[in-house]
């Protein structure tokens, strides 16, 4: 029973510690974190993409297993219609004083586009994305 126990808190403890958020320091080293979701997501890998990303985000595992899914899903989709992915090009990042950032992309089809948009947040001790959210909408663009 004693190693049972032992292997229990073991799994436990092993479990714990890949949930733990990593937080850059510096704002341009998550930045680079989603630079490479971008090249992963334009490349159609999207698991990869997703995976890169969970150890700086807050959003849980579960629900960017599912967003990595659904984007499969949409991209495959939005190939019939879109194009090919061509390329990105991030295109701003504003900024509230030095707490959040909207970090905000162009995912350049054959045919159009769509915006990619991280939410980056600073705690005073480094930086998490909280949101990440993509879509056609081009209000906010210009």
């Amino acid at each position: 029973m004693p190693k049972l126990s032992f292997l229990l808190l073991s799994v436990i403890f092993w479990q714990s510690t890949f949930c733990q958020i990593n937080h850059p320091k510096n704002k341009q080293e998550i930045i680079v974190i989603c630079d490479n979701f971008m090249d992963k997501f334009k490349s159609g890998k999207y698991s990869d993409a997703f995976d890169l990303i969970k150890p700086y985000s807050v959003i849980e595992d579960y629900k960017i297993d599912t967003l990595a899914k659904t984007s499969q899903q949409q991209m495959t989709a939005l190939s019939g219609s879109y194009g090919k992915v061509i390329s990105f090009e991030q295109i701003s990042d504003k900024l509230v004083k030095s707490t959040l950032s909207k970090l905000t992309y162009i995912l350049k089809f054959e045919k159009y586009f769509l915006k990619v948009r991280f939410i980056l947040y600073n705690n005073g001790n480094g930086w998490t994305i909280t949101n990440f959210k993509y879509d056609d909408e081009i209000d906010d663009l210009f």
